[in-house]
C-alpha cells in the first residue's frame, strides 16, 4: 500500500507550545484517545515530516508555529491530506484570518487560551462527525461553527 493510500487515523498535534501540548493531550485522553495515537509535531518542517508518515484524521494545528505560517501549512496539509479534520489555534484573531483558514478548510477555529471541557466537547463533536463523509462534516461545522 502507498502512503497516501493508508487508512486515516489518529491524530497530528502541531504546536511549539509545550504547555499547550499537554493541555490538548489531556483533552484527547478525556474523550479516549490514547497518547499512542497522537503525533506530535513543534515546527512546520516536523509536521511536514510527520505528514509522510502519517495520514491523520484529525489536525490540531496551533498557528503560533515555527518556521512556517499557519495558513501556509494548512494549504499543505490539505494537499497531502485532503480528507483530515482541522482544528486551528490562533493567538492573533482577526476576521481575516478566519475567513481565510474557513475557505482552506478549517472545521473548528478557535483562540487561545483554550477552555478545557469547552475544548474536549469541541473534539469529541469532531470524532463523531468524523464517521460522517467529509462533505456532510464540512456542512455540520460551518452550520454549528460559522457563526463563531
Amino acid at each position: 500500500m502507498r502512503p497516501w493510500e493508508a487508512p486515516l487515523k489518529g491524530v497530528l498535534l502541531v504546536s511549539h507550545d509545550g504547555d499547550l501540548r499537554r493541555q490538548v493531550h489531556a483533552c484527547l485522553s478525556s474523550i479516549g484517545i490514547a497518547a499512542s495515537m497522537v503525533t506530535t509535531a513543534r515546527k512546520g518542517d516536523e509536521c511536514l515530516a510527520a505528514l509522510a508518515k502519517v495520514r491523520p484524521r484529525l489536525v490540531v494545528l496551533d498557528d503560533s508555529i515555527n518556521n512556517l505560517d499557519g495558513p501556509g501549512l494548512l494549504r499543505t496539509l490539505h494537499q497531502r491530506v485532503p480528507q483530515a479534520l482541522v482544528v486551528y489555534l490562533t493567538t492573533h484573531h482577526t476576521l481575516e484570518l478566519e475567513r481565510a483558514v474557513r475557505q482552506l478548510g478549517v472545521l473548528y477555529y478557535t483562540e487561545k487560551p483554550l477552555d478545557s471541557s469547552s475544548f474536549e466537547k469541541v473534539l469529541a463533536t469532531v470524532f463523531a462527525s468524523a464517521t460522517k463523509t467529509i462533505e456532510e462534516s464540512e456542512t455540520y461545522w460551518r452550520g454549528t461553527w460559522g457563526a463563531h
